[in-house]
């Protein structure tokens, strides 16, 4: 499968404004209800926003490493040390932009033909091309629990689908 290096860049821009909107559409909700069980995804809001936080960051990390070694695991020193990032919105809006930025300066750096070649990530093989299209993906999935757990707890959800962000962003065309 061939991926375009820039429908890759349109889909990391989108999860990343869609991060952000999740997130900001977080900040009014209490402790309470950021850390309510809902029995789906990883327990609640927060946690699933601390998952997709952790595998954002590890998948930047085995990203990296496979530019300069593509058939050696990423060395586990390189990953997020903990599941945990931290115990509060606050701290994960500190440290998650790095991560944003990680990937659109890595995605700088790679050639079409970049996206085709495979490295070593959990014990398979995977195209470049097809690890970014998975990251969006898994973020996308996760955005979606934390919309139902919003509406579990009686408020109205942020909009993060595409369609909404070719209406607020319309002229976006991927650097």
């Amino acid at each position: 499968m061939h991926c375009a290096l820039q429908t890759i860049r349109y889909l990391v821009d989108y999860m990343i404004w869609a991060d952000r909107e999740v997130l900001a559409g977080c900040s009014p909700l209490s402790t309470q209800e950021l850390h309510r069980d809902h029995g789906i995804s990883h327990r609640g809001i927060f946690g699933t926003l601390q998952h997709m936080f952790v595998a954002e960051y590890d998948w930047l990390a085995r990203l990296r490493h496979s530019t300069e070694s593509p058939m050696r695991e990423t060395p586990r020193a390189l990953l997020f040390p903990s599941p945990d990032p931290g115990p509060d919105l606050p701290g994960l809006l500190q440290i998650w932009p790095g991560v944003w930025e990680g990937f659109l300066q890595y995605l700088d750096t790679l050639q079409e033909s970049d996206l085709d070649t495979e490295f070593a990530a959990m014990g398979e093989l995977i195209p470049r091309g097809k690890l970014l299209l998975h990251v969006s993906n898994h973020a996308t999935l996760h955005r979606g629990q934390i919309i139902g757990m919003f509406r579990q707890l009686g408020h109205s959800p942020p909009s993060t689908d595409l369609f909404t962000y070719h209406r607020l962003i319309p002229d976006h065309k991927p650097a």
